[in-house]
């Protein structure tokens, strides 16, 4: 094809134009995500709470990428977690504005690439809209591009669909050098993909549904040229059943199910997930295990046959792009079919990310067949798309709202699982406390207990609400009988006998600073030591302990505590504060003077530590270097006192 002003080698003339119509309509149906905040469902582990995100320095950025300290929940997908680092390191915060619109860029990019793939595959400029906007604004978009987590989704998605069409390229090229350069192309952005999202490993096989609808014929010559994307299938394939072993995900502990049960659910998700190609509802970020199964997952296999014996029908009349749809679909959703998985759902929009392509290149191809020699019927099924993108985008606005935030998430969650789940009210609690609605979070814990009453967290979170609001001050006269009632949830929790190792040390290390709270060091050091016994990387525990040691007048062994805390959490300027604080009271004047020092370069702004700095230089009579520091501590609104000027007369 000749190239025009609008056109390419590879795309018809006017492809631009519709493109960027396409990219307008989707960007305009996700904008409201901009002023969205992060949610509490999984965005804490993957970003505000990631320790490799804490601050952004060469060792933070190296273990992103380190497969023992870079993953996350037991899913290694680093180059995602480095974006956000990127982000935080150009405003200095987690800006989510920022976040939610590189999501949203993310997205339109993948879209923009899922259109000039539809043109590589010979697809005309019309049917090519058809497909990348169905791809953009299809209501099962929107978790992956409204969730921040699922920056993994939009991320591997782009270089997934920029490697495919590549891959077209490669195959109509007969120029060696060109072949060459799209080859090397492919590769990169197939480690891209990769390093984004474990997902990506089914690129090989995509590669494979693209030969046959070019009638490529099926040999060891394909599964040859092909080394390099198997190589890398198989490589982080394993690096991800590793790093799930690790964290426990690939155990069934929560269903127990067995192999016939899988399959039946496996069969079940996939007629779901096509179901909800055409009807999209319910959607929800939760689809529990129902327990027991219901009827109809043992009667899907049927109808799972059945649509494969329609496939096998097609196949013999040589139906190429409908096969080739079909084996998109399936061979990018299967890995996410919970046949051998576990956890807390067996289903999930987002995992139709990538998948629907397949549908959608044929819807595409369709509106191409039919309408290229039809002008009336090119009219009439003009009419009848206008009519699915109007019903899709303001579905699909409409699902946006719904991750604002993690009250509004919740809140839609409730709605299909009414009183037969514990997880959205605790969780609706854990967002509302956050925001220091504690009336409102005592109100859905206590509703998430009594639907499961034998749930050590549900007691251990309710019971940290009312230690909040005993310690808060906003509450004084009722400091007491709020940490009464922690202390009760947190005995209540650890009685229960299901209880697992770190749930039973945070509750007594939170009892235990109950105790001390209310002056029962003694009490509270028992509960704060077996808490420490039962999880020696519990950092809070540390930190808990050093205060009761403080109050003790053990400083020796507060100071232990504080360097415990620090090898889990080096970057909290406070800790270092205080253990220089400690060491300077302790005539340790030049430790304390290092701790100051580190303190200081991890927060300039804490103006006690200049004041403390102050007083260790005055103990090792660098008066000169005092003097400055006084002055800095000065311009914080801190005063020297009467025995800091003894320091200075010395």
């Amino acid at each position: 094809m000749a190239s025009t002003a609008t056109g390419t080698a590879w795309e018809a003339a006017g492809w631009l134009k519709w493109a960027l119509i396409a990219l307008a309509i989707t960007g305009a149906c996700y904008l409201p995500t901009l002023g969205h905040q992060l949610v509490n469902w999984d965005d804490d582990p993957n970003i505000t709470e990631n320790p490799n995100l804490v601050r952004i320095d060469g060792e933070s950025l190296r273990n992103i990428f380190d497969i023992d300290k870079g993953n996350v929940i037991g899913n290694y997908n680093p180059l995602p977690i480095f974006t956000f680092a990127l982000e935080k390191w150009a405003t200095g915060e987690f800006n989510t504005t920022l976040i939610h619109f590189d999501n949203l860029l993310l997205h339109l990019l993948t879209v923009f690439f899922v259109m000039r793939l539809l043109l590589h595959l010979g697809i005309g400029v019309g049917g090519a809209f058809i497909g990348a906007l169905l791809f953009g604004i299809h209501p099962m978009r929107v978790e992956s591009v409204a969730w921040a987590t699922e920056r993994k989704d939009v991320l591997f998605a782009v270089f997934f669909f920029a490697a495919l069409m590549y891959y077209v390229r490669w195959i109509k090229t007969d120029d060696n050098g060109k072949r060459t350069q799209y080859y090397l192309i492919m590769v990169v952005f197939a480690l891209l993909s990769c390093l984004s999202k474990v997902q990506a490993v089914t690129l090989p096989l995509s590669m494979l549904v693209i030969d046959y609808l070019y009638r490529r014929p099926i040999n060891f010559k394909l599964i040859w040229e092909k080394i390099p994307f198997w190589g890398l299938s198989l490589i982080f394939g394993l690096i991800n059943l590793y790093t799930l072993r690790q964290e426990g995900s690939t155990n069934d502990e929560v269903t127990n199910f067995n192999m016939v049960d899988r399959l039946c659910i496996g069969a079940y998700s996939f007629c779901v997930y096509i179901y909800k190609l055409f009807i999209p509802y319910p959607m929800s970020p939760l689809y529990p295990y129902p327990k027991p199964l219901p009827i109809w997952v043992y009667l899907s296999p049927i109808l799972f046959f059945a649509i494969w014996g329609g496939v096998y029908m097609l196949w013999k009349k040589d139906r190429r792009m409908w096969i080739f749809g079909m084996l998109f679909f399936f061979f990018n959703v299967m890995f996410l079919l919970q046949v051998l998985g576990a956890g807390q759902g067996f289903l999930a929009d987002r995992f139709t990310y990538v998948p629907y392509f397949g549908f959608f290149a044929i819807a595409a191809w369709l509106y191409d067949q039919y309408t290229s020699d039809n002008p009336k019927l090119r009219s009439n099924l003009n009419i009848v798309a206008g009519i699915v993108f109007a019903i899709h985008a303001v579905w699909t606005v409409k699902q946006v709202g719904i991750w604002k935030d993690g009250g509004t998430l919740w809140t839609h969650v409730m709605k299909f699982e009414s009183d037969k789940n514990s997880l959205p009210y605790w969780n609706r609690g854990q967002f509302l406390r956050s925001q220091s609605k504690y009336d409102l979070a005592l109100q859905d814990y206590t509703k998430a207990i009594t639907i499961e009453p034998k749930n050590p967290e549900l007691r251990n979170s309710r019971g940290k609400t009312y230690f909040d609001m005993a310690m808060g001050g906003k509450f004084k006269d009722k400091a007491l009988e709020f940490t009464q009632k922690a202390i009760a949830d947190f005995d209540d929790g650890l009685a229960q006998p299901n209880i697992k190792p770190k749930s039973k040390a945070e509750m007594l290390i939170n009892r235990g600073a109950a105790h001390a709270s209310q002056g029962r060091f003694e009490q509270g050091l028992a509960d704060l030591n077996e808490g420490i016994k039962v999880q020696p990387e519990n950092k809070n525990g540390y930190l808990n302990r050093s205060l009761v040691y403080f109050n003790l007048r053990q400083y020796d062994k507060a100071i232990d505590d504080y360097s415990m805390y620090l090898k889990f959490d080096p970057y909290m300027a406070n800790i270092w504060y205080e253990r220089g604080m400690l060491r300077r009271s302790l005539n340790r004047s030049q430790e304390a003077l290092e701790d100051l020092n580190r303190a200081l370069q991890l927060d300039p702004n804490l103006g006690i530590a200049y004041m403390e700095r102050a007083r260790a230089q005055a103990q090792l009579g660098n008066k000169a270097a005092a003097t400055q520091d006084y002055q800095r501590a000065a311009q914080f609104g801190l005063k020297p006192e009467a025995f800091d000027q003894q320091l200075m007369a010395k």
